[in-house]
């Protein structure tokens, strides 16, 4: 891991920045939302759920990223992951379209899973192939979208990502203190409301094989989160699936949702592959 990551980490333990983590998880300031300062030059497609906004960095973008942010579902997207999906977007020559979903509590699981539904079918109105990118949370979403529509995506790349509401396995106890951002109760107390709505028509599980046949697809994360464990056996599901191609990058010691550190070297890298992933297959 980078020196400036291991500074990072320490200065986190110092602050106790889980528990300002955990107060925003529990406690979202949900009335705060980027989009409406109209110097992002966006358009924005209202739907039963949600919305879509629509941002081009670039002047001619030949594919679209359909961008899906993190928050523990009940977080608005903030100005860092903004600043993260147009930095990609702008190397990838993309068209972004932001999947602003409806957010828990107020909205149940279902709707935030209508709203990522309706999402890709207004992406689908563009003339222009279509891409997922996804941090933590956001990652949930993004796997419902592709398991359901895997041939109309072209690729797939997933930071951080959350993909288990139960949360259940015995080592994440012993995980969870050296974890910096995340805290076990809390993502178990929100993932019971996300999963109190989930039926066999709106979720598919996402560690079986047999509906992972979801095409190319690429993994970050970092070896300390306490996801990681489910991280891993999410990765050795899409290895035994018959049409996966999975990319994996793990960043020894790597926090949660690092990459919206900009400076750090994992970030750059991140972003770097990511930009070379989608290029290689426009």
């Amino acid at each position: 891991m980078s020196f400036m990551a291991k500074r990072l980490l320490k200065k986190f333990k110092k602050k106790d920045y889980k528990t300002t983590v955990n107060h925003i998880f529990l406690h979202p300031n949900q009335k705060v939302s980027l989009f409406t300062d109209k110097k992002f030059n966006q358009q924005i497609h209202l739907m039963n759920y949600g919305q879509v906004v629509t941002l081009q960095p670039t002047d001619h973008p030949d594919n679209q990223i359909l961008y899906f942010h993190g928050g523990a579902f009940t977080v608005p997207m903030n100005a860092d992951q903004l600043e993260m999906i147009t930095k990609i977007a702008t190397k990838a020559n993309s068209l972004v379209q932001v999947v602003d979903f409806p957010l828990l509590p107020t909205n149940s699981s279902a709707d935030l899973l209508a709203s990522a539904q309706a999402a890709f079918e207004f992406a689908k109105t563009k003339s222009l192939p279509i891409f997922i990118v996804a941090d933590s949370a956001g990652a949930a979403l993004a796997m419902q979208v592709l398991i359901r529509h895997a041939d109309q995506i072209g690729g797939t790349s997933l930071i951080s990502p959350w993909l288990d509401m139960g949360l259940e396995a015995p080592e994440l106890a012993a995980r969870e203190a050296t974890d910096v951002m995340l805290s076990l109760s809390v993502l178990r107390q929100i993932g019971r409301q996300f999963a109190a709505d989930l039926t066999d028509e709106n979720w598919s599980d996402v560690f079986n094989p047999q509906n992972l046949e979801v095409g190319k697809i690429q993994i970050f994360y970092g070896e300390n989160e306490l996801l990681a464990p489910v991280n891993r056996k999410f990765i050795a599901a899409l290895n035994q699936a018959a049409n996966a191609e999975v990319e994996v990058t793990a960043f020894k010691d790597g926090f949660h949702d690092y990459s919206l550190w900009f400076k750090l070297p994992e970030t750059k890298k991140t972003f770097k592959k990511i930009v070379e992933f989608i290029r290689s297959l426009v």
